[in-house]
């Protein structure tokens, strides 16, 4: 499980939303003060993510608690959303350049590919939002 504290900014009945630190690995450098990303996220300042999720206890306004994903979903959610399009889009362009077709078809069919890609990711995390979604848990 990878685990990150939050703070309850809004709930209701069913659902929490919290607000949640956006981390970076530059806290964890050594380098960070001569490194170019370490400065630009100083520059940059604290950023944060609300994140909705299911209510399974009682919460209040204010308070901080623990939020968890499973490892396996993050990774699967990387793989849907970097992999699967780029995937498509060189299969699709693979495809128009098998059938002997004009340059510029392969590009079309190549876009095609990514947008479909992005399309059936979009669809899938639609239908599939219990494994990818966040709960907060005890300490």
């Amino acid at each position: 499980m990878i685990k990150q504290q939050a703070k309850v900014i809004k709930c209701d009945d069913s659902t929490v939303w919290l607000e949640a630190e956006r981390q970076s690995t530059c806290s964890a450098c050594k380098l960070k003060q001569g490194c170019g990303t370490g400065l630009l996220e100083n520059h940059v300042g604290k950023r944060f993510s609300q994140i909705e999720v299911e209510r399974t206890g009682e919460v209040g306004l204010g308070q901080t608690v623990n939020v968890a994903i499973p490892e396996e979903a993050l990774l699967q959610g990387a793989l849907l959303m970097y992999i699967l399009p780029l995937f498509l889009l060189f299969a699709f362009s693979a495809l128009a350049q098998l059938l002997h077709l004009n340059e510029a078809v392969e590009i079309i069919a190549g876009i095609s590919g990514l947008l479909l890609g992005f399309y059936w990711v979009r669809i899938r995390l639609k239908n599939k939002k219990d494994g990818f979604q966040a709960r907060i848990i005890e300490d």
